[in-house]
């Protein structure tokens, strides 16, 4: 393992090199060069308060499943302060704005000296990784100042395989932590293999499902609202190309918006319906004339699930475990998705308890959807079951952090 750990940094020190001048080049195409040396840990700290609990959120989706949980922490602690690292631009951005740390910065990737730096001067008393953010160096270093904690903890089917080929290395870092909150019974058993032990380790359930609190900015997608639309939102390839199928079907009076999970296939998009012989445009040059829209446009989802007639979220045809459908599901929407969502099986089966969604298998089936009314569901019922388990596990997290603060 020593061995391993130096090999490891001295890969580091190598590719440091080459990764500065090529990343802030792609920064600065991004617009995101504004604080783009803060990865390297040329940071500016304010003043540090008496004691600090550090997040670290890997991007946006990760930030926002945060509301809930800083909301209770600020009720809990009001004599604590929190600050926020991502690493991702538009994490910390979206942190900036939403949860309105005491700071917020990117995070120093594997650079323990600035680590350990941000650690003391920052007060930090205890630190918690939100999903399965397994940075080596990070765990080692913030471990050995405060206790570390693992939320949101999850191991996918497809991830589970590789994690157990290199067991020897993953073991030692899960024993670095205070405690492990998983996602899942599942996820807890997965963990608890990978540990070699299942001390240390319980089912928090999952805390992106809790906040139903606020309201979208809809400005952006505002023009798509002259006419009835359907929002395939999340997709890949497979399920692009089923959406158009299944919108041509349906006969559907409107619009067809596709919001690819990845933007830098918004061309592709955009070819694809042209080919099926749709008039098509992207979002930023919208033509009140489009039959269909390739949104390219980062963080738009929300505000689409919002004001969509149908929806629909990919990967779940497209066998990736599906995407998060609780985005529509806190405004009362009715979903479909396809039948591949062991990523979001916790929510995708109480979404089913309460007739929140629809499994659709393939075009045919999501032809059907998009023709028929939206299906009424008891959203009440499960708006009030989401927040009673939510409340349950950010009390528990809430305790388990409560000795590290009494210091």
């Amino acid at each position: 393992m020593f061995i391993l750990r130096i090999l490891y940094n001295l890969f580091i020190i190598i590719l440091i090199p080459f990764a500065v001048p090529i990343g802030f080049l792609i920064a600065l195409r991004k617009k995101e060069d504004a604080d783009y040396f803060q990865r390297f840990g040329f940071i500016t700290f304010p003043e540090p308060p008496a004691k600090t609990v550090w997040f670290h959120c890997a991007s946006v989706g990760e930030v926002r499943s945060l509301k809930q949980l800083i909301n209770a922490f600020r009720r809990r602690y009001p004599d604590a302060e929190f600050m926020i690292s991502t690493t991702t631009a538009t994490g910390k951005a979206i942190a900036e704005k939403e949860l309105k740390p005491y700071f917020a910065f990117l995070l120093p990737i594997e650079n323990p000296i600035a680590i350990s730096y941000i650690l003391y001067c920052m007060n930090v008393k205890a630190t918690v990784i939100i999903d399965t953010e397994l940075w080596p160096n990070f765990i080692s270093s913030t471990s050995k100042h405060a206790p570390l904690f693992l939320v949101n903890a999850r191991i996918s089917d497809r991830s589970l395989g590789g994690y157990m080929k290199i067991r020897r290395v993953i073991s030692p870092l899960l024993h670095k932590f205070e405690h492990i909150f998983t996602k899942s019974e599942e996820d807890t058993a997965r963990f608890a293999a990978l540990k070699g032990s299942s001390e240390g380790i319980s089912t928090l359930g999952n805390i992106k499902f809790s906040e139903f609190d606020g309201e979208p900015d809809l400005s952006v997608i505002k023009p798509l609202n002259d006419r009835p639309f359907i929002a395939a939102a999340s997709t890949h390839k497979s399920e692009e190309e089923a959406a158009v199928k299944a919108f041509r079907k349906s006969g559907f009076a409107g619009r067809l918006i596709i919001a690819p999970r990845h933007l830098n296939r918004t061309d592709e998009c955009l070819a694809l319906l042209k080919s099926s012989g749709l008039r098509a445009c992207t979002l930023t040059e919208f033509n009140p004339d489009c039959d269909a829209v390739v949104v390219n446009v980062f963080g738009q989802l929300e505000a689409l699930y919002r004001t969509a007639d149908r929806i629909f979220i990919g990967g779940s045809i497209a066998n990736v475990g599906g995407h998060n459908i609780f985005e529509a599901l806190r405004f009362g929407r009715h979903v479909a998705v396809g039948p591949n969502m062991q990523n979001f099986r916790e929510i995708y089966e109480l979404a089913i308890k309460y007739n929140l969604v629809t499994t659709v298998k393939g075009e045919e089936e999501l032809a059907a959807f998009f023709a028929a009314p939206e299906p009424e569901g008891s959203f009440g019922d499960f708006r009030a079951e989401v927040q009673a388990s939510a409340d349950e596990r950010l009390s528990k997290f809430l305790e388990a952090i409560k000795v590290a603060l009494a210091d």
